[in-house]
């Protein structure tokens, strides 16, 4: 299993929800998973890991640090790459950050309650399609429905 090297892509969005405006603290490339850093500053965002704060959307469009851009936010549906090259998903599967930065992986709701699971605390989305493997250092792409749940890892 190799990580995804984090590449800039369409989302290619289906349906629109709340597109909302913010500004890239550092590099953001299309179609990432974007989040407030760790110690959130208010309407700042950098590409998301499970070692950032919440997630807000995905990168509509590649995005210098300082720059303002429009994300893809709650309710839009659109395409999201998997962390791993050669990792699947199933339709239906929750979404959550990973540690590669902007990328997905799949949320197990078994192991929600340690939070020694990293990335897996905060979900973005619901997979609408199944996803099959990636190729290389890419990994497979589907649509999700852009959705938040807030954390409920309880301390271990």
């Amino acid at each position: 299993m190799t990580a995804t090297t984090p590449v800039a892509f369409d989302p290619k969005p289906r349906r629109l929800g709340q597109t909302p405006t913010y500004k890239a603290t550092s590099a953001v490339l299309a179609g990432q998973i974007v989040g407030f850093s760790a110690t959130g500053v208010s309407r700042e965002v950098v590409p998301a890991t499970s070692s950032t704060g919440a997630p807000v959307g995905v990168a509509s469009c590649t995005a210098a640090a300082g720059d303002e851009f429009m994300v893809y936010g709650a309710g839009c549906e659109v395409l999201v790459m998997l962390d791993t090259d050669n990792g699947t998903a199933d339709a239906g599967d929750i979404m959550g950050v990973s540690t590669v930065a902007g990328m997905v992986a799949v949320r197990d709701p078994a192991i929600q309650a340690h939070d020694t699971i990293v990335g897996l605390q905060n979900a973005v989305g619901r997979l609408q399609e199944d996803i099959a493997a990636g190729a290389a250092t890419v990994g497979g792409k589907g649509y999700i429905i852009v959705e938040f749940s807030a954390p409920v890892c309880a301390a271990s």
